[in-house]
């Protein structure tokens, strides 16, 4: 028996994704510089010191959801037949944006291997590993194949994406098919 997925209003839907991905980046900011302050243990005295090494990935993150967050604005305005961009436009920003974001994740290999040689804080590399893991699944579910939002009675459903995702039978993202007008794909 085929999995209902629950449905929104598309206003909504849009209107809850642009809005969830802003709360998500806060969201995270304050659990790394809370979960900093309390592995730290220094009473605050470096709290706000940045741990490159876990920092760099929580930026490209935040990053690539900010990106994700302004798509869907943009799409909640089209819908609501206000100001916005085109899809071609759109098409265009973002083909190039995902190509920032690839070397930007790039980037952080050399850094974390260097890290690792040179016996950083091991704590800031698991930080950093993990944040880097959540970066490059967030530049797949915008720019690829959508992984996430899916839900079945109210549970986000996190295994049938990852299913998705290995088997190659999951669906091209919204931001990918702009991609492709834009391209001529």
């Amino acid at each position: 028996m085929k999995k209902q997925l629950k449905k929104r209003p598309i206003e909504k839907e849009l209107k809850f994704l642009a809005d969830f991905e802003i709360y998500g980046i806060l969201m995270f900011v304050g659990m790394y510089f809370t979960t900093k302050f309390i592995v730290d243990m220094d009473c605050g005295k470096n709290a706000f010191k940045l741990n490159w090494i876990s920092f760099y990935p929580l930026l490209v993150f935040s990053i690539i959801v900010i990106q994700g967050s302004f798509y869907w604005r943009n799409k909640l305005k089209m819908v609501k037949r206000q100001k916005a961009l085109s899809n071609i436009e759109i098409g265009r920003i973002y083909s190039k944006l995902r190509w920032i974001n690839v070397v930007l994740l790039t980037a952080y290999l050399p850094v974390i291997i260097i890290a690792t040689f040179a016996k950083a804080d091991l704590s800031g590399i698991i930080v950093g590993i993990l944040l880097y893991f959540m970066a490059i699944i967030e530049q797949i579910n915008y720019f690829h194949i959508r992984l996430s939002y899916e839900t079945v009675n109210g549970s986000l459903l996190v295994i049938e994406p990852l299913k998705k995702l290995f088997t190659g039978t999951g669906k091209r993202s919204q931001l990918r098919k702009d991609i492709d007008t834009y391209l001529g794909v």
